[in-house]
């Protein structure tokens, strides 16, 4: 092992590793055929901001198991301006000094490294992810003969069905953003890219321009110039200051796409298309049957009552049409589970007059949720939301996940 390559351990406090790892807050992944294990924090982490100096290295970091050798140093995570501007503990003011403006791609991180006398491709959390796969897969077919073996190479992994909000059309790109010695050092950007011609792009530069300019372009979702940019046409930017600190500025309207892509789940659309199907029932009923707090509904009728709809204005026509197609499957749902209900009714109506003969009928009804609904029926109460909420999907992933944002 060479003296001048960073170590686990140099890098990475072994307690405190350990600590992390044990505390859910950091994964540790083996290779599947290699002596090899990439370090990367987790979903709790980021949920609970537990950034220290261990969770923000822990982005992609690949070390071997043997020699504690840091094979592929990614960059360490990094912030929105908004988090260093309030005070956040973990993002520490910015600093007074100029910095270089880069696009922000919204794709996967790919960290390329050299090991066992071939160039290999991991994603920020895995070997063997379908993005990690893909980027490999381009990698072995291009002229690598450039690249210096020891240094790490970070790249936007971009091709269609790794689409998030941001639509890139047709293509298909390993966009190089930065890359690391073996010491830790940052190659700069210009001589890293001498050897990158055969594989991909390099991420555009903008020009320097004050940091209050920049911030305005991303509140009024702008670029430098003055183009217009909606949430799929640009994510943001990232600015690298010259003592090598990043942080990120996102568009707006981005920012609100990401949050709706990746946030709204099935029960989600269930609830919001609950809402405005049943816009005349009380608010009362409706928020105990759409398990809502009757304050939120009522906000949410206070300021049109239509949320779903409000939710598909100006989304990639794929939400539009994931969205659609839950709302005809419940829709599908609720009508089989009406037509049970009516059946069963009418099997039992001739027992109307006589409560406790119908009563014994109905426990012989072999689906508990149509015995007590028949009950509303005969009382001559609706069925429909009892049936609206029966159908309550389970808790489920939201139509995007971004492990990068």
């Amino acid at each position: 092992m060479s003296q001048d390559r960073l170590t686990l351990h140099d890098l990475l406090p072994p307690d405190e590793l350990a600590t992390a790892i044990d505390a859910g807050h950091v994964t540790r992944k083996a290779h599947p055929e290699l002596p090899l294990s990439i370090y990367t924090y987790t979903r709790v982490c980021q949920y609970e901001r537990v950034w220290n100096r261990i969770t923000v290295r822990c982005r992609g970091l690949v070390a071997d198991d043997v020699t504690g050798e840091v094979v592929a140093l990614p960059l360490p995570k990094f912030f929105n301006v908004g988090e260093h501007e309030s005070g956040q503990p973990y993002a520490p003011a910015l600093p007074d000094e100029p910095f270089e403006v880069y696009d922000k791609l919204d794709g996967s991180l790919a960290v390329v490294f050299h090991y066992a006398d071939r160039w290999r491709v991991a994603s920020k959390g895995s070997f063997v992810s379908e993005q990690a796969r893909w980027a490999q897969r381009r990698l072995d077919g291009a002229d690598t003969s450039a690249l210096v073996p020891g240094v790490t190479y970070l790249a936007e992994i971009l091709y269609p069905e790794n689409r998030i909000v941001v639509d890139y059309g047709q293509r298909r790109d390993l966009v190089l953003l930065a890359a690391f010695g073996g010491d830790g050092t940052e190659v700069p950007l210009a001589e890293a890219a001498t050897g990158w011609d055969g594989i991909g792009s390099v991420v555009r530069a903008w020009p320097a321009m004050p940091l209050a300019e920049l911030l305005r372009l991303t509140g009024s979702n702008t670029l430098p110039g003055g183009g217009r940019a909606t949430g799929m046409d640009a994510e943001g930017f990232v600015l690298r200051f010259a003592s090598g600190v990043r942080a990120k500025a996102k568009l707006a309207e981005y920012v609100r796409l990401h949050k709706v892509l990746t946030g709204v789940t099935e029960r989600d659309v269930w609830r919001g298309h609950g809402i405005q199907r049943f816009a005349g029932v009380s608010a009362k009923r409706l928020a105990q049957g759409l398990g809502l707090p009757l304050s939120e509904l009522s906000g949410l009728r206070s300021q049109g009552g239509r949320p779903l709809d409000a939710l598909l204005e100006q989304v990639p026509d794929e939400f539009d049409a994931w969205v659609r197609g839950l709302i005809e499957g419940l829709e599908k749902s609720f009508a089989e589970r009406e037509r049970a209900i009516d059946e069963a009714y009418a099997s039992l109506a001739h027992l109307a007059d006589d409560r406790g003969a119908f009563a014994r009928a109905v426990r012989e009804l072999p689906d508990r949720d149509v015995r007590a609904a028949v009950f509303q029926r005969l009382d001559g109460r609706s069925t429909e939301l009892l049936t609206w909420r029966r159908i309550r999907p389970a808790a489920a992933d939201p139509f995007k996940n971004d492990e990068e944002n």
